[in-house]
């Protein structure tokens, strides 16, 4: 197996799925964690300039954190097996992706208060319906897909932490996800020992 070093910032963001998928799959790698203020002097040597980056066997280095959040799950065997599978798995990554974008709009925006209203009204109530309907449809055993963990359980799980864990009253399956996730023991004893962070 090679030898993995994931660079992030230390919070959770872009990188957290990556992370997730090296727990689960009980994968050792370098968790190395870059503080903002040491950034400037990282960024020229970087691929791209941006994080996350993976690098395999001390030489070679990629960018783009979906890229390496697919080929973990490929290589760990996580990436939903069938081709069908792997098309309900690239449907709750996209979808989670269009929710982390609209809650992004909504926290950054010059109106904060009254754009996070305006979200949680609106955009995670449809999100949040979507994943829930879309776990009763491909998943069993409270997994997304299949009967066991795939990316898509982890994207699910960083999406729900990001917009509102406290917001899963009226989405039983979504609940029943994150508990599932939870339940799998790597994954609880680093979800309780990981830093604490901002974001």
């Amino acid at each position: 197996m090679p030898k993995y070093e994931l660079h992030y910032f230390n919070g959770r963001g872009r990188g957290e799925v990556c992370r997730l998928l090296f727990v689960a799959a009980g994968q050792a790698f370098t968790d190395t964690r870059v503080e903002q203020a040491e950034w400037p002097k990282l960024k020229p040597k970087m691929p791209q300039e941006t994080l996350p980056v993976l690098t395999i066997d001390g030489k070679t280095q990629v960018s783009q954190s979906l890229a390496i959040a697919r080929y973990l799950a490929r290589e760990f065997k996580m990436d939903g097996g069938s081709s069908l599978q792997q098309l309900f798995v690239d449907e709750f990554v996209s979808t989670t992706l269009d929710l982390f974008t609209a809650y992004a709009k909504a926290a950054f925006s010059p109106n904060k208060e009254e754009e996070m209203k305006k979200f949680k009204s609106e955009s995670l109530p449809k999100y949040y319906k979507i994943l829930d309907s879309s776990i009763s449809s491909y998943g069993k055993n409270g997994f997304a897909v299949g009967s066991s963990l795939t990316l898509a359980d982890l994207f699910v799980h960083t999406a729900l932490e990001a917009t509102g864990l406290d917001e899963l009253k009226d989405y039983k399956n979504l609940k029943a996800n994150r508990d599932k996730v939870e339940s799998i023991d790597k994954i609880k004893k680093y979800l309780a020992s990981r830093p604490k962070t901002a974001f």
